[in-house]
């Protein structure tokens, strides 16, 4: 089953967890062998993502089991993701710029450019090895990190195609799609992330860290020469000028409300029974997830492994609350008016939820907000400690970030 490999519940992923617990201490010798099954790495990326787990959750019972200088590697890795995220919420710019561009090309890319991307994202490229890891992508939703990065160098810097059209290939196709790491992972392969710098697939980096069997046929294998490929030009339309974080409450600031509340559960948060500040209440709670437009859809095995993660959470809502879950479908106005509509007619004057970080759904939010107000219902939006603590620190590069988190582990 796939969830054996990716798990899909919180009980899954705390059982991967302390699998992954065992081996913790070898990842950072192993973590870039790209070998079948992934074995080397924890697999906990898409749980992670939708917070089925945290983070903070993730390295804590990693270091109860090893000091910190055995395992700081898988340390530092989990904290990239806190990275790109700060990165990105100090600069939402970012992400609208790609946004509008991958829209541009979606209206003027030339026909042989579409063709071309259709069939090297379909598997077809004449590169046997990462056809292979475009296919696993296609039929798992998964790509170890190291293959990623091959593979985007290959669309960047060897078919010389538009980067942004590759991100959202994997946006769309990737289980852990975070909109964070995804679109700088891919600017940072372009050379935009950090300038004058980009990563270059490598033939001799492949059959280092590539396990032999990836690379048993060896079609169109020459393209990836290590004197062949050279970097695309690639030009940025992004303004990378950091902004602000507004503040809100968190784990410190819990808010508290005599009006009946809704507590809104969705996609970027799975731990509705840890929402800060909502110890003392006694919500009605909605599970409501953002349509996306046809060519925004998430891939079937994307949207199967969603599925499995919104019944657990509802679940556990439950459980926990004490209450049903109460689903609200997007109606023709779309998450906005129906999440409006389903809250004025439960007579719900408060709305609590995480705040999704910038994304799609971060997208939304001020159409929501618009239609909640126009019933009289607040929005109130609560943010993890973790991320209030962390999210400010990355106004520069990772390695000053790096140095004042990792105080928080010694």
């Amino acid at each position: 089953m796939l969830s054996d490999l990716y798990p899909a519940t919180r009980g899954e992923a705390l059982a991967r967890l302390e699998g992954f617990q065992q081996i913790a201490g070898s990842y950072g010798r192993d973590r870039n062998g790209v070998v079948p099954g992934h074995p080397n790495v924890s697999r906990l990326s898409a749980a992670i993502r939708s917070r089925l787990i945290t983070e903070e959750e993730v390295l804590d019972r990693v270091l109860a089991l090893h000091a910190f200088p055995a395992v700081e590697k898988f340390v530092q890795e989990v904290v990239w993701r806190t990275y790109w995220k700060g990165w990105l919420e100090l600069r939402p710019q970012v992400w609208t710029t790609y946004r509008d561009q991958l829209q541009v090309l979606r209206q003027q890319a030339p026909e042989p450019v579409r063709r071309r991307a259709e069939e090297v994202a379909a598997g077809r490229s004449g590169v046997a090895v990462m056809d292979r890891f475009a296919r696993e992508l296609l039929t798992t939703g998964y790509l170890h990190n190291h293959a990623r990065m091959w593979w985007a160098s290959f669309w960047i810097h060897v078919e010389r195609l538009p980067w942004e059209w590759g991100a959202d290939f994997f946006l769309r196709h990737l289980l852990d799609a975070d909109p964070a790491s995804n679109t700088l992972s891919w600017r940072w392969v372009a050379g935009l992330q950090t300038p004058g710098k980009v990563y270059l697939v490598r033939r001799s980096n492949l059959e280092r860290f590539a396990d032999p069997s990836w690379l048993e046929d060896t079609t169109g294998l020459q393209r990836l020469d290590d004197s062949r490929v050279q970097a695309a030009v690639v030009e940025d339309h992004a303004d990378t000028k950091a902004r602000g974080i507004p503040r809100l409450p968190d784990d410190h600031d819990p808010e508290h409300s005599s009006a009946r509340t809704g507590l809104w559960i969705h996609d970027e948060d799975g731990l509705p029974e840890e929402t800060p500040g909502t110890a003392l209440l006694d919500p009605v709670l909605i599970q409501a997830a953002v349509e996306p437009s046809p060519v925004d859809l998430p891939s079937p095995t994307v949207r199967a492994w969603q599925a499995r993660a919104r019944a657990d959470v509802s679940e556990r809502a439950t459980r926990h609350f004490r209450s049903p879950v109460l689903s609200i479908q997007p109606s023709v106005g779309g998450i906005a008016d129906s999440l409006a509509e389903g809250l004025s007619r439960l007579g719900c004057r408060r709305l609590v939820t995480v705040a999704p970080a910038v994304g799609p759904l971060a997208d939304e939010m001020p159409r929501i907000q618009e239609c909640l107000q126009a019933r009289g219902i607040t929005l109130v939006r609560v943010r993890r400690r973790w991320d209030s603590e962390l999210w400010p620190l990355a106004a520069k590069g990772f390695f000053p970030f790096w140095e004042r988190v990792r105080t928080r582990f010694l």
